[in-house]
């Protein structure tokens, strides 16, 4: 694998510094390795956390290494660049050689994997004379909503930005799922965002999405069946919810988010509605009216020789999963088509390790809800019932080359269905706390050691997830949660 990219290199190098007519091309590369070093009984290196024990497996402390790698290679100069962004990810000693295809594989003895994996590719380029600039290709597009409703997923489309001093814009047009050509059978990803900064301490953003879903085959993941499990259905008996299959949908999203800093304290926090309709393609079935919202709160300040935050984050729920209102909201994490794993939210500001994605796992971001391979689901809506958490934090440099952080987080589903009362499972789905240390060993270089333990709550501890008409019990096998490992982090 390396010959051939250090031949491709060479040949792109040779023809850009060949051609007469054309302006020398820079080569960069740049990206990190992690290593993670994991002992834990809830991440286990894989799509679905472990957290069981008594009737249904022992209880395990799972040990394992994750590894990964990512390298963006870029090719041209201060007006124009090609990217081609490339992740190989692996856990040490998993599968070698020919017993390994597809991604994430390549760890055990003899290694000789074919995983290397393309995250984007796209042209970025500036309009002469003018402050414009575009992205075209595959590409990492997020939200300005703190990952809340698409954690800078990658997509196919255009991007294009530009300042008019104090107000600068994005526009994205982006092709999530192309079906048959010659048909308006597709969907796609509008966005437009126009932000405010009078000042350097002051900015106001107003925005707007669009998301059509005109292929009539998406399976929205959350609120046709509100899986609270990767594989496994709480909502078996709901008439409406598991027939709603196929769509035709449209989603609109005006929202604002803004922040300002007096003194010693930043404000921040954003605020969106999400309305809309999707529309059922079986007619026995209702179409699905939308209407949910969703509001972000954030305050920073200096305190003593370090930094504290307070965030809190309510997204609205639906009570009712048997009726045609869907009162909270539809993320890219809820979004999947035919074999596409779909998108996720990422909502890491809580610098949460286990209840909510976390900022700094390598290639498995294992957690209750809103990752992907979540327990309640890749989406903070959380199967309709929305969700709210508030979260605090402490981060100190210690010394020159020592910090350190410690957070506290809670995190509640804002509403619960009637299913979810008969089975014992009551609003609250966890408490955490976690705390990490990192040493800066050379520049680029870090190693931090991270611990966190979570309080179950009765949300999630509920093993049999079938309604039962009978009101009988069900076992509640789930333990805490708790995770310790190792990051070695090299930048480049």
């Amino acid at each position: 694998m390396r010959k051939y990219l250090v031949v491709f290199v060479a040949v792109l190098a040779l023809v850009a510094f060949s051609a007469p007519s054309a302006k020398a091309a820079d080569i960069s590369a740049s990206g990190f390795y992690r290593a993670f070093p994991t002992l834990s009984n809830f991440q286990d290196g894989s799509g679905g956390p472990s957290l069981r024990d008594g009737t249904v497996e022992a209880e395990q402390t799972n040990a394992y290494v994750a590894q990964r790698f990512r390298v963006k290679w870029q090719f041209g100069n201060e007006n124009v660049k090609a990217t081609w962004y490339l992740e190989s990810d692996m856990n040490w000693g998993d599968q070698a050689g020919g017993n390994c295809s597809g991604r994430n594989a390549g760890g055990a003895l003899g290694a000789d994997c074919v995983q290397t994996e393309t995250k984007q590719i796209n042209v970025w380029f500036k309009i002469p004379n003018t402050s414009i600039q575009s992205t075209v290709g595959l590409q990492g597009i997020g939200d300005v909503y703190s990952g809340v409703f698409d954690a800078t997923n990658d997509m196919a489309g255009i991007t294009i930005k530009g300042k008019y001093e104090p107000v600068s814009y994005r526009l994205v047009w982006a092709k999530l799922y192309e079906n048959n050509y010659a048909y308006t059978d597709d969907s796609t990803l509008y966005m437009a965002e126009v932000n405010f900064a009078p000042t350097k301490e002051s900015q106001l953003g107003i925005n707007f999405y669009w998301l059509q879903d005109d292929t009539g085959t998406s399976n929205f993941s959350t609120y046709p069946g509100a899986r609270l499990r990767p594989g496994v259905n709480d909502d078996v008996t709901s008439p409406y919810r598991n027939s709603f299959q196929g769509t035709r949908a449209d989603f609109y999203m005006p929202g604002i988010n803004g922040a300002i800093k007096a003194g010693p304290v930043k404000v921040s926090g954003f605020f969106f509605y999400q309305f809309g309709k999707a529309k059922s393609v079986d007619p026995g079935v209702p179409d699905l009216d939308i209407s949910g919202f969703a509001v972000d709160l954030r305050g920073e300040m200096k305190v003593g020789p370090g930094k504290a935050f307070v965030e809190g984050l309510y997204i609205s729920g639906d009570d009712n999963e048997n009726d045609d209102n869907y009162d909270s909201i539809i993320t890219l994490g809820d979004y999947q088509n035919n074999n596409s794993p779909g998108g996720y939210s990422g909502y890491t500001k809580l610098h949460m390790v286990m209840l909510l994605p976390t900022w700094n796992m390598a290639s498995i971001s294992q957690c209750f809800i809103g990752c992907s391979g979540g327990y309640a689901g890749d989406s903070l809506g959380n199967g309709g019932r929305g969700i709210w958490a508030i979260g605090a934090g402490y981060s100190q440099k210690f010394t020159d080359m020592l910090s350190g952080e410690l957070n506290v987080g809670y995190l509640q589903a804002t509403e619960t269905y009637a299913s979810d009362d008969l089975v014992g499972r009551d609003n609250n789905m966890g408490t955490e706390v976690n705390a990490t240390v990192t040493a800066n060993l050379q520049k680029g270089l870090d190693i931090s050691l991270t611990g966190g333990y979570a309080w179950v709550g009765d949300f999630m501890r509920i093993d049999n997830l079938v309604d039962d008409p009978t009101g009988a019990s069900h076992t509640d096998t789930f333990k805490d949660a708790w995770t310790s490992y190792a990051r070695i982090q090299y930048k480049y």
